[in-house]
């Protein structure tokens, strides 16, 4: 397994209290700490990408959108009877309540969601698998630009993110190692070889990507809210 996964997994180098607590600045002193979603996720390679995803495959993407939003429609349609206050939203309580009448609107309601969501799932899919091979070729990639910065920084001691309690400015390496990176690896392809299929951890990667695309278009519309920490995406497709 190579370093990447190891991070990625979770599985951070443990240091004893003592040793780390006789540190006095981390990274100066040889031991820092890096976030490898940050990285990845927010590398200039993968904004390419997802412009030329955009391009590539529009027609596909436009078609998920204008049926997403004909969806939304139906959807919206068939729930109206469950509405009772007429806000045109369905709340958790009308929703239960709708349960308890054993409602066959929920029925209706949950056939067309799930065959509107695969017909959208099934036209954004090249593009999806295009954007998960941009991604997995970028964490192949982020060893190498880890180590050049660990080397030049004389660090000896590489903490995940998620393992650290606290830290000093210095400490930090993420940036370098990104910068590293960019710098490495500007852009990758985004035409996946035959039969391809994302790995495990490339899976995990992606799946956490879609939800930073879902919270920050969330982030938009409700004009500004805080958004979970992470990569900003860019340019990212959207079927919806």
């Amino acid at each position: 397994m190579n370093t990447f996964k190891k991070v990625l997994l979770g599985c951070a180098i443990a240091a004893p209290a003592a040793f780390i607590a006789a540190q006095a600045n981390a990274q100066v002193s040889g031991i820092g700490f890096a976030d490898p979603e940050s990285v990845i996720l927010g590398a200039k390679a993968l904004d390419a990408a997802n412009q030329t995803i955009a391009t590539t495959y529009k027609a596909q993407l436009d078609q998920a959108r204008t049926r997403q939003q004909a969806l939304d429609t139906e959807l919206a349609t068939i729930w109206a009877p469950l509405d009772t206050n007429k806000d045109k939203q369905l709340s958790d309580a009308e929703v239960q309540a709708a349960q308890a009448a054993k409602s066959p609107v929920l029925a209706r309601l949950e056939a067309a969601q799930k065959a509107g969501q695969q017909e959208v799932s099934r036209l954004r899919a090249p593009a999806t698998l295009a954007q998960a091979y941009a991604i997995e070729q970028i964490s192949m990639k982020y060893e190498t630009a880890m180590k050049s910065v660990v080397a030049s920084q004389k660090v000896s001691l590489l903490l995940s993110a998620g393992a650290v309690q606290y830290n000093t400015p210095a400490a930090d390496l993420t940036d370098e190692i990104k910068a590293e990176l960019d710098r490495q690896t500007p852009t990758v392809s985004v035409t996946p070889p035959a039969n391809w299929q994302p790995s495990q951890q490339t899976g995990q990667l992606f799946q956490r990507y879609q939800q930073l695309v879902y919270y920050s278009a969330m982030q938009r519309q409700q004009g500004g809210a805080a958004a979970p920490a992470g990569a900003a995406p860019k340019n990212a497709p959207q079927g919806r």
